[in-house]
C-alpha cells in the first residue's frame, strides 16, 4: 500500500499555497492524501504566527496528535510554516514527539526530511536564507481545480510594530516576472480559468525594472486567462499605474483587499504602518477614480497597547466612510520579537471583545446593505465550489459570494446568474440558461 499524508494548514492564502506545494512533492514521493490524520502515516502542520491564537492551533493539534503517536509509533509528524520559522528549536522542547521541522523557505525538503526522521534521526531545516521557489510548478498541488495561487514574491521589508511576518518570513524576494508569467501560462493550459498572485506585500513586487503594475499586464495578457486576482496589498504601494490596471486590465477583478489596521493616526504612527488616515483615504479615492465599482476588503486590529476610546472611534468612522464590502476584525495579541510586545497587553479582553462587536455589527449592516442592492441584477458567476449535490457556489468578479441550484459540470464555468436574495456574507441567485463569453463581455445562450 502506498504511504498516506494528511496537511493541517492554518493561516493565510500563502500558508494555503505552501501546502499545495507540500502535498505535491509528496505525492511525487509515492504517497496518497488521507482523509483523517488516523489514517495517516504523516501528519504535517502549517502553521501562522500571525496572532496569538493562531499559534495555539499548532500545539492544541499536537497534544491530540500524541496520543494518535503512541498507539502508532511509526506515524511521523511534521511541522512547518511561521511558528517553526519564529520559535526554532522550542517547538521541540514543548512537543518532543515532532520529528520533521521545517522553516517557511524549506518546504522543499519535506519529502527528504521525512525519509531521514523514519530512520530515527529528526529532520530539521529552519535555513531562512535558503531559496524558497525551487519547488517545481507541476509538483504543486493546488487545492481547488478553478482558482490557483502562484507566489509571486516572499517577504516583507516593512517594519509594522504587531507583526512577526518579517521575522518568519524575511526581507522581501521577487520572482523574475518571466517566472511567474510561465507558471501562469501552464495553469490555463491545465484548465485554470483564474490565478490569484500572492506576497506577503504583493504590490511591492519588483525585479530585473519589472514593477507591480507591468507584472499585472503580462500575467493578464496570458492567452486563455479568465481572471487574474492578488492579495495582499499595502496602502504604502498603491500608485497612479496599480490604479490605472483596474480601469484598463480587462481580467483583472475589480477587488482589492486593502488594510487599513486602525483609523487613528496616532495608533497608525504607533503601528509604523508608513501613512496617515488621510492618506488612506486618498487611494481609496484613487482607486475608485479609476475602477468606481471597486470592492474593497480589509484588516483592522482592535486593542493595541496604545488605542484608546477615541482612536478606536476614529476607526469606525474610518470604516464607515470607506464601505468595506469585507472586514475582517481581529484583537490585537502580543507577538514575539515585535516592538509592541514590550508594551504588554493593556487593554482588557472584554474592551477589546466590545470594540470587536462594534465594528462586526456595523460591517455586518453594511454588507447586508450592500449585498441587498444586488438582488434583481446579474452577475457573472465562476463557479468554484460544489456542495451539496444539485448546488453550487462562486465568486461575482468583485469576489461576492453566490449560492446557486447547479449541478457538478458548472464547476470552473461562468454562468449569469440573475441574483434573487442577500444575506450578510453572501448572496442568493438562479442560473440563466446561458455562459459568459469573457473575451465580448457577453452572454451566449
Amino acid at each position: 500500500m502506498a504511504k498516506r499524508y494528511f496537511i493541517e494548514t492554518y493561516g493565510c492564502q500563502m500558508n494555503v499555497n505552501d501546502s499545495e506545494k507540500v502535498a505535491g512533492l509528496l505525492r511525487d514521493d509515492g504517497y496518497e492524501r488521507a482523509e483523517a490524520p488516523a489514517d495517516a502515516d504523516v501528519v504535517f502542520i502549517n502553521t501562522c504566527a500571525v496572532r496569538e491564537k493562531a499559534a495555539d492551533k499548532l500545539y492544541h493539534s499536537l497534544g491530540r496528535l500524541k496520543a494518535l503517536k503512541r498507539e502508532r509509533p511509526g506515524l511521523l509528524l511534521g511541522v512547518g510554516g511561521c511558528v517553526a520559522q519564529l520559535e526554532g528549536p522550542a517547538v521541540l522542547k514543548r512537543a518532543p514527539q515532532v520529528d520533521v521541522l521545517v522553516g517557511t523557505h524549506n518546504v522543499a525538503r519535506v519529502p527528504e526530511l521525512l525519509r531521514q526522521a523514519a530512520t530515527g534521526t529528526r529532520g530539521i531545516d529552519l535555513d531562512r536564507g535558503a531559496d524558497s521557489f525551487t519547488v517545481p510548478v507541476e509538483s504543486v498541488e493546488h487545492g481547488s481545480r478553478v482558482r490557483a495561487y502562484v507566489t509571486v514574491m516572499e517577504g516583507c521589508n516593512h517594519v509594522c510594530s504587531f507583526c512577526v511576518v518579517p521575522r518568519t518570513r524575511g526581507t522581501e524576494v521577487c520572482r523574475p516576472a518571466a517566472a511567474v508569467a510561465d507558471e501562469v501560462r501552464s495553469l490555463v493550459q491545465r484548465g485554470y480559468p483564474e490565478v490569484m498572485l500572492l506576497g506577503q506585500t504583493v504590490n511591492a513586487y519588483r525585479h530585473d525594472g519589472v514593477d507591480f503594475p507591468e507584472l499585472l499586464a503580462r500575467v493578464h495578457d496570458v492567452p486563455g486567462l479568465r481572471r487574474l486576482r492578488f492579495t495582499t496589498s499595502h496602502p504604502e504601494h498603491v500608485t497612479p499605474a496599480m490604479a490605472r490596471a483596474f480601469g484598463a486590465l480587462e481580467r483583472l477583478c475589480p477587488y482589492l483587499h486593502l488594510p487599513p489596521q486602525s483609523g487613528s493616526d496616532r495608533v497608525l504612527a504607533d503601528m509604523r504602518r508608513g501613512y496617515t488616515r488621510a492618506q488612506y483615504l486618498d487611494t481609496v479615492a484613487l482607486l475608485r477614480a479609476s475602477r468606481p465599482d471597486l470592492a474593497l476588503s480589509g484588516d483592522v486590529i482592535v486593542g493595541h497597547p496604545s488605542e484608546s476610546e477615541a482612536d478606536f472611534e476614529a476607526t469606525v468612522t474610518l470604516v464607515e466612510e470607506v464601505g468595506f464590502d469585507a472586514l475582517f476584525v481581529f484583537l490585537y495579541s502580543p507577538r514575539p520579537g515585535t516592538s509592541d510586545f514590550r508594551l504588554g497587553d493593556p487593554v482588557p479582553a472584554a474592551e477589546k471583545s466590545r470594540r470587536f462587536q462594534v465594528l462586526n455589527g456595523l460591517q455586518q449592516r453594511q454588507q447586508r446593505a450592500r449585498n441587498a442592492a444586488r438582488v434583481g441584477q446579474v452577475e457573472e458567476v465562476l463557479v468554484d465550489t460544489v456542495s451539496p449535490p444539485g448546488r453550487v457556489a462562486g465568486r461575482t468578479p468583485h469576489f461576492r459570494i453566490v449560492h446557486l441550484d447547479g449541478e457538478a459540470g458548472l464547476l470552473g464555468q461562468v454562468v449569469a446568474v440573475d441574483i434573487t436574495g442577500a444575506l450578510p456574507n453572501s448572496l442568493v441567485g438562479r442560473a440563466r440558461p446561458a455562459v459568459v463569453d469573457s473575451e465580448r463581455s457577453r452572454y451566449i445562450v
